[in-house]
């Protein structure tokens, strides 16, 4: 490649000048994905408050032959939930008018009474969370009802009531907080980290290639002293300056979300699934290489695939499925612990950057990984350069009819 930088850096300024007039870029490339962030996390604090929170003073439920046990009736009324009357419970329930509905049998108190066993009914609507967890609140009044039933016969009987009890299960959660916080984040950041790096030189991409073509400025800029490689090097620059800007954006946005919202959100940022959550510096620097070395693979794959396009639209149609592909390796890596991805994960494409990513969302840095990361994305970076190079260099590829 015979490269003249002062060439290089002529059609680097020039393109990235262009760029930055462009005003809708900009807000696509910088503003948005600084946002982006944010607002995801915003949403989901307050859909995960809403959907998972039930307050039993506004929750409204049907209780079906409340006459039949003055007890279990006397129980619920104690837990303050909203008891209604229904003409047709079970639509209501299907409705989502009431969210609960609790089935007291006739002969209930008499079974009791004659120490046999019988039964309550619980109905919920599973698809409605609040439901489901109404159902369970219900069920625990219940149970705890009957095993005081079960005590009092007991001690009637002169019996120890442990006997009915001979193994007591006790459930231990040892998930440290921020290790719970980071199963939601260790999906989301990568994503959106990988995706932006990914698509923030997009549009460029295609503007100082395929957009050249069409507008008919690139036959002259061709005829200049630059040679093919200087020009084909400037541009290359300018889209991945674009490409990083994009993903320092997106990380930008990640560290104003753990800075800024627990504040800004109080309560209901506490009850989101990353209230436990923070990123530490040394997290933060790792992210930028990642993001980095992503930034600049994509960038020379965009351009390379635009110089072959003939017009901007036909760029756009080339480039569009890099959209679907870059959200398809958070996918693979989704239910796979950091602990079960093993080396070919931290080779391959694209999956590498998101199985680092992965890893420090959970605290962990493994240094053979990221030695893995770091030489196999070198190679994809030399290659993918290459081949936008070997694009722009032919003139039946970047003048074909």
């Amino acid at each position: 490649m015979n490269v003249n930088l002062k060439h290089v850096w002529i059609v680097f300024k020039k393109e990235l000048k262009d760029a930055f007039r462009d005003k809708k870029a900009l807000l696509v490339n910088i503003i948005l994905p600084m946002l982006f962030i944010p607002i995801i996390f915003v949403i989901a604090s307050v859909a995960t408050k809403s959907a998972v929170e039930v307050k039993p003073e506004k929750t409204p439920i049907c209780i079906i032959g409340k006459e039949n046990s003055k007890t279990i009736t006397s129980i619920i009324e104690k837990s303050e939930f909203k008891i209604v009357s229904s003409s047709n419970p079970k639509k209501d329930l299907q409705d989502g008018k009431i969210k609960a509905i609790l089935i007291i049998p006739k002969d209930f108190e008499i079974m009791i009474s004659q120490e046999k066993q019988t039964n309550l009914q619980i109905l919920t609507n599973e698809t409605d969370l609040k439901s489901s967890n109404v159902g369970n609140i219900l069920s625990n009044l219940i149970n705890e009802f009957s095993k005081q039933v079960v005590k009092q016969r007991l001690v009637q009987k002169k019996l120890d009531p442990s006997i009915i009890e001979p193994i007591v299960v006790k459930k231990e959660n040892v998930a440290p907080p921020k290790k719970q916080s980071a199963t939601i984040l260790a999906f989301l950041i990568p994503m959106f980290l990988a995706l932006w790096a990914a698509l923030g030189g997009l549009n460029i991409a295609i503007d100082i290639t395929a957009g050249e073509k069409e507008r008919g400025t690139l036959e002259p800029l061709l005829t200049t002293a630059a040679t093919r490689s200087s020009i084909v090097t400037g541009k290359y620059l300018a889209v991945s300056i674009m490409s990083l800007l994009a993903g320092l954006s997106s990380l930008t946005g990640i560290i104003l979300s753990f800075v800024l919202l627990p504040n800004a959100l109080g309560a209901t940022y506490k009850n989101s699934p990353f209230s436990d959550y923070s990123v530490s510096p040394a997290t933060v620097l790792i992210m930028l290489l990642v993001v980095f070395l992503t930034a600049i693979i994509f960038a020379a794959i965009e351009v390379a695939i635009a110089s072959y396009a003939r017009s901007f639209k036909e760029g756009q149609s080339y480039l569009s499925p890099i959209s679907l592909i870059v959200v398809i390796p958070p996918y693979l890596t989704m239910y796979k612990m950091p602990n079960e991805l093993t080396d070919i994960y931290f080779v391959l494409p694209l999956v590498n950057a998101i199985s680092i990513l992965k890893e420090l969302i959970y605290d962990i840095v493994n240094l053979q990984h990221l030695g893995l990361f770091i030489i196999s994305s070198l190679v994809y970076i030399i290659i993918s350069i290459k081949f936008a190079a070997s694009m722009f260099e032919n003139e039946k590829v970047l003048f074909r009819n």
